[in-house]
């Protein structure tokens, strides 16, 4: 029988890295706070690590397919630095298309599958910073944390998280104790 993973779903921009709005250039990439030594935390946790993020400034011409596998190149390499391993990092290219692979669809969850093997859905976690992060891990049937950002007002979520909090830090804080 096959080994199910638990898995943390990192939205990627405002998650792990601060959001400057549409970021896919190495130069504009900077880190959350305490961003590896959480990631580090979950690692040490039992979690794989997969990066599932929407990136629809390729559909849009900001940056190319090219532009964001290098600057995930970079993100890992820095993290690794750090002493993390991202086990799978998928993106959509899309825009509001209406593609099988824009969270909240799932499509990105079955990539970072066929990558990294079965997942426990169940015992996964989501944590981004969208509203669209807290439905693909409903979709999911996994936890869900939704990090406080100027994309959301508590009193106009469709769908509620498990948790909310300040940052990826914090969750890491929080974890066990939900």
């Amino acid at each position: 029988m096959a080994v199910l993973h638990k898995v943390i779903f990192l939205d990627r921009d405002g998650t792990i890295n601060v959001d400057h709005g549409f970021v896919g250039e190495i130069a504009r990439w900077e880190f959350v706070e305490r961003a590896s030594e959480a990631l580090c935390a979950l690692q040490a946790d039992g979690f794989k690590l997969a990066v599932v993020s929407n990136q629809a400034g390729v559909a849009d011409g900001r940056f190319s397919v090219e532009d964001v596998h290098r600057l995930h190149a970079h993100m890992a390499r820095e993290l690794e630095q750090g002493g993390v391993t991202l086990d799978a990092i998928a993106f959509c290219p899309h825009g509001r298309s209406g593609c099988d692979c824009r969270k909240p669809k799932t499509g990105l969850a079955k990539s970072v599958e066929a990558s990294i093997g079965p997942i426990d859905f169940a015992t996964s976690w989501v944590i981004g910073d969208k509203e669209s992060d807290i439905a693909f891990g409903k979709s999911l049937g996994s936890k869900t944390a939704l990090i406080r950002s100027r994309y959301w007002q508590p009193d106009t979520l469709a769908v509620a998280p498990d948790l909310t909090v300040n940052s990826l830090w914090e969750f890491t804080q929080l974890l066990h104790r939900v």
